[in-house]
This record gives C-alpha cells, sequence and structure tokens, in this order.
C-alpha cells in the first residue's frame, strides 16, 4: 500500500472515531434499533408460550378492572409479580388490545434504556478522553446480543428487568466507587427503589444480583465498611413500603394462594429440581455464550488481557465481580432457560468495551491462546447461526415461507461478511472493523426474528386458525379446542374458548348448534366416536397444520360443525 493510501486511510479512521465520539451517534443508533424492532413487533406472530401467557392476562386485566390479580382465562398467572402486567396493560389501554405489538412496547423501551444505561455505566466507569468511544462500543457489545434482541420483541419481562437492573447496578457502583468519601448519602435511595421495582418484575432476580455483586466485593477487598452506604435499614423499609401494598392486596384477594404458588410451586421447585424439561448440568451457560453472545464472543478474550487489571481497579473488579457471581449462581440452579444469563451479559460487554480500547501490555502466551480460541468459537458459532437460520427457513417456512427463506439468505450474507471484517480486524485492529461486526451482528439478529422466525408460518399455527375462522360463512356461536390448547390460541380468540377433551368437545357440539370444534388429529377418533354415539351430523369447514415449538411436534387442526338439516 503506498504512503499516501495509507494516509487516506487513517484519516478516514480517525473521521469515524470522531464520528462514534459525538453523543449524537448513539440517539442514532437508539433510533434505528428501534425503528427495525418496531417493525419486528408487527411482522412476529404471537409465540408460544410464555408471551401469549403475558399478553392474555394484561388483556383481562383490562377488561376485568382487576389490576392486582393477573389471571390467564380462569387460571391464576403466579408465576411472575405484578409490574410487567401493569406496563402491558398500561400499553395496550394506549395502542389496542386486539394487536400483540401493543404489549411488546414495554419490551422495546427495556432494550433502549438499557442500550442508554449501558453508555452511562461504561464513562461512569472509566471516564476518560475515550470513554465516548468506548461506551459506544460496550452498547453495540449489548445490542447484538441475540439473547436481548429476541427479548426486545416479546412482550415478557426480561428485557424490562434488564433496564431495572442495570439501574440497580450503576447506582451500587457509585455506592462502591465514593466509598473512601466522608460523605455517605449517595445515591442509596435510587438503588432501593431500582431493586424494588425489579422485585415486581421479576421478584428475587435484582436481590439476588445486588446480594452476589456485594458479597463478592466484600470477600475479593476483605473489608465491608462500604455496606454501610446502602443504608440496609431504611433501604428495607423503603422496599417495603412499595412492594408490600400490592403482595398485601393480592395475598387477600386469593386468600394467599398467589404468593404460595409464586414461592413454592415456581421459585423454590426452580431452585431444588428442573422444572418443566428445562434440566442441564452446571456449565450450559457457559456453553451456550458463545451462541448467546455472538458475535461479542469473539472479543471477549481480550478481557483476560487485562490482567491484573481486573483485580486492582475497582471498576474493572466491580464487572467481573458481577458477572462471575451472579454466573456461579445460575450455573448451579437445576432449572436452565437462556435468559437467566442476561443480566450478567452487560457486564461482560462493558468489561470488554473497556478492553478494547486500552493500549495494554504484550500479552502472555495463555492471553493470546485464550482470545485465539474464543476467535475460533466465534467463527464456529457464526456458520452454526447461518446453518440454523437457513434450515429453519425451509422446514418451517411452508409454501408462503419465500421472506422467511430471504431474510435467512440475506443473515447468512452478512455472518460471512461479519467473519471477514472480523478477521480484518486482528490483522489491523480497525475501529471500522469493530463496527462493522457489531453493526452486522444487530441486523443479523433482528432478521432473524423479525424476517426468518416471523416468516416462518409453519410455527405461527395460532394466527393461521383464527384467520381461517374469520373467513367462515357465520362467526361460531362458541369455540372448542381439543388437543391444541396453545396460549397463542387463547390471545388470538378470545378468552371465552373452550379448552376441551374429545369427549367433552362431542357433548360441546350436540348443545352449541352454532358451535364450531377445533380438533387436533391425534383426538380424532375418540372425538368422532362420542359424536357418533350422540348422532350428530358434522362437516368439515377446514384444516390448519403446523409445528408446535413449545411441544416439539407437527399437528393437523380440523375443524368440525354441525351439519344444515
Amino acid at each position: 500500500m503506498s504512503f499516501s493510501a495509507e494516509q487516506s486511510e487513517a484519516d478516514g479512521q480517525r473521521r469515524f472515531a470522531g464520528f462514534i465520539y459525538r453523543r449524537s451517534t448513539l440517539w442514532l443508533v437508539l433510533g434505528l434499533i428501534m425503528l427495525a424492532v418496531l417493525i419486528g413487533h408487527q411482522t412476529l406472530g404471537v409465540i408460544d408460550r410464555d408471551e401469549a401467557r403475558f399478553a392474555q392476562a394484561s388483556k383481562q386485566m383490562l377488561t376485568s378492572g382487576d389490576f392486582i390479580t393477573p389471571y390467564f382465562m380462569d387460571e391464576l398467572r403466579a408465576k411472575k409479580p405484578i409490574a410487567i402486567y401493569w406496563l402491558q396493560a398500561s400499553s395496550a389501554a394506549l395502542f389496542g388490545t386486539t394487536d400483540i405489538a401493543s404489549y411488546r412496547l414495554p419490551s422495546l423501551a427495556g432494550l433502549i434504556l438499557s442500550l442508554f444505561l449501558v453508555y452511562k455505566f461504561s464513562q461512569s466507569l472509566w471516564p476518560s478522553s475515550v470513554a465516548p468511544v468506548q461506551a459506544m462500543v460496550s452498547v453495540m457489545l449489548l445490542a447484538a446480543s441475540p439473547l436481548l434482541i429476541a427479548e426486545a420483541h416479546l412482550a415478557k419481562t426480561d428485557s424490562v428487568l434488564l433496564a431495572a437492573l442495570l439501574a440497580q447496578q450503576l447506582l451500587l457502583w457509585r455506592l462502591y466507587r465514593d466509598r473512601a468519601e466522608a460523605d455517605i448519602t449517595g445515591p442509596w435511595l435510587g438503588f432501593w427503589v431500582c431493586l424494588s421495582i425489579g422485585i415486581l418484575l421479576k421478584g428475587p432476580i435484582a436481590p439476588l444480583l445486588a446480594f452476589t455483586t456485594c458479597l463478592g466485593l466484600v470477600v475479593v477487598d476483605r473489608q465491608a465498611a462500604w455496606l454501610k452506604r446502602l443504608h440496609s435499614f431504611k433501604g428495607l423499609f423503603v422496599t417495603c413500603c412499595l412492594v408490600l401494598p400490592w403482595a398485601i392486596a393480592v395475598t387477600a384477594a386469593t386468600d394467599g394462594a398467589f404468593l404460595d404458588i409464586a414461592i413454592k410451586g415456581d421459585f423454590l421447585s426452580k431452585v431444588q429440581s428442573a422444572q418443566e424439561s428445562h434440566g442441564a448440568p452446571p456449565g450450559t451457560y457457559l456453553g451456550l455464550l458463545g451462541l448467546l453472545f455472538w458475535p461479542g464472543i469473539a472479543f471477549a478474550g481480550f478481557i483476560a488481557w487485562l490482567g491484573r487489571r481486573l483485580w486492582r481497579e475497582d471498576a474493572a473488579r466491580f464487572c467481573l465481580v458481577w458477572f462471575v457471581g451472579y454466573w456461579l449462581v445460575i450455573e448451579f440452579v437445576p432449572t436452565k432457560l437462556p435468559h437467566y444469563i442476561l443480566p450478567a451479559l452487560p457486564a461482560l460487554g462493558l468489561l470488554c468495551g473497556y478492553a478494547l480500547t486500552r493500549t495494554m501490555p504484550p500479552p502472555s502466551r495463555a492471553m493470546i491462546v485464550i482470545s485465539d480460541f474464543l476467535f475460533g468459537l466465534s467463527g464456529l458459532f457464526g456458520l452454526v447461526l447461518a446453518a440454523a437460520l437457513l434450515w429453519a427457513s425451509v422446514r418451517f417456512g411452508g409454501a408462503a415461507g419465500g421472506a422467511s427463506f430471504l431474510s435467512a439468505v440475506v443473515a447468512a450474507g452478512l455472518i460471512g461478511l461479519c467473519l471477514w471484517r472480523l478477521w480484518c480486524w486482528r490483522r489491523h485492529r480497525r475501529i471500522t472493523d469493530l463496527f462493522a461486526v457489531l453493526g452486522g451482528g444487530i441486523i443479523v439478529h433482528i432478521l432473524a426474528v423479525a424476517g426468518v422466525v416471523a416468516g416462518a408460518s409453519a410455527i405461527h399455527i395460532s394466527g393461521r386458525l383464527a384467520d381461517q375462522i374469520h373467513k367462515l360463512s357465520g362467526r361460531p356461536a362458541a369455540i372448542g379446542l381439543v388437543g391444541y390448547h396453545e396460549p397463542s390460541a387463547v390471545f388470538h380468540l378470545g378468552r371465552d374458548v373452550f379448552l376441551l377433551e374429545a369427549s367433552e368437545a362431542a357433548l360441546f357440539m350436540a348443545d352449541a348448534t352454532d358451535g364450531l370444534a377445533v380438533v387436533e388429529q391425534a383426538a380424532q377418533a375418540p372425538f368422532l366416536d362420542t359424536a357418533a354415539k350422540l348422532d350428530l351430523e358434522l362437516v368439515i369447514k377446514g384444516r390448519v397444520s403446523g409445528f408446535t415449538v413449545a411441544r416439539g411436534r407437527d399437528v393437523d387442526l380440523i375443524l368440525y360443525q354441525r351439519a344444515s338439516r
């Protein structure tokens, strides 16, 4: 390369760094991500089972006027506290109760707030002349996580919870950072308010994260005097004032059943044994990190290059304790779900951003081996992700799956581009290559959710079933579902739908002359046998086939109505 070409490239790198340095770049990135996720909210059908249950419970909260006790149909929805239902119900009241996108807006708000807090967090941890660039690297690393992108598209708790946890951890860091100051006021009140919000969102997760972080810092530092800055007695009083009113109200409304189910039936059962076939051995999250933090995992090896800084610097030590403490706990909990690791990912992103924007001494051989291994692992996971997207688009796209397949092809091409730019970054350490990798990762994961999954018509059975029913010549007076009791069907068809066994459905059709029975093929024989005994003449009005992700099998739904006499 000639001197003029090298000079031109260097000028380009400096201009790009100057662009990243500006605060307006953060707003541009957040705006583009928000727009892309909003589009995904519209294209993605209702996903079973958690999202559909959350959204349906929030919808029923609006229709019933009961804002204390969430219900899914007539079943007490006691697995999560109340805050997410309040947020989703408020959003649906403003933007409509029938569209699933209305219930997803709190998750989008959680995503944007989380990314903004990561930006502020990074600058608070390491204030310097390169802080804005470092903060943007951390923002992009977290935004490129497929786990966070997926959660932002769903009407669930975890994206909103992450924002509350980041605010909590940011205030905890400030209390820890200023531990040597004589003034012991600090932002303790804000910390306890954020922790209380976290409790109202997802119970024990916020206290667990705060506890593991504080305990880890006390063990590493071998001193606990700074904990008095938390004003624990005052803080617990604040938490009681914020949490207990609802807890008392829901206990009174359900005669204690809500908290009994939430604590004994959900929390303790998950801690004691694997629940709902979600068991896995310790080390599972470490193994999944390459996928759940792709493409950021390629840069995680550079954290090891920090060496003693991880222990000697307050900021790096705080993030390391945050990640390791929480990760160790969830690794040894028998029940494992991918989103359990989400509260630890910001700490990893912050450490990566710090390591990538600092001049460090020559690494040891072990450090080089670690970083090379993670580089290779990121390439492997990238190829696996591309293959999985292409396979899913073909397997579940159906006859009308062209959009899903096209999205998968584009995503696979972008993955290849990310891997090429990753190789370029490894050779030249150019900031443009770094942001190309992370920006490409964000686009890939949005395409995966809003394109591939949204276009995979085979998995969106309930939406197609609702469309088929609406096309019938007469709207059925009542609908019974047999063998297909997915929550998404309840969301689409309404809470008055009946979830029946085969014999019950035949009796239902005998009573409801204008009724409709939707029978899964496996239940067809006993349904028709009972109908024959009742001398019912039935006609098939349509069929809907697909694949239930929640149950992991193909289903064929047959629509029956009474024959006209």
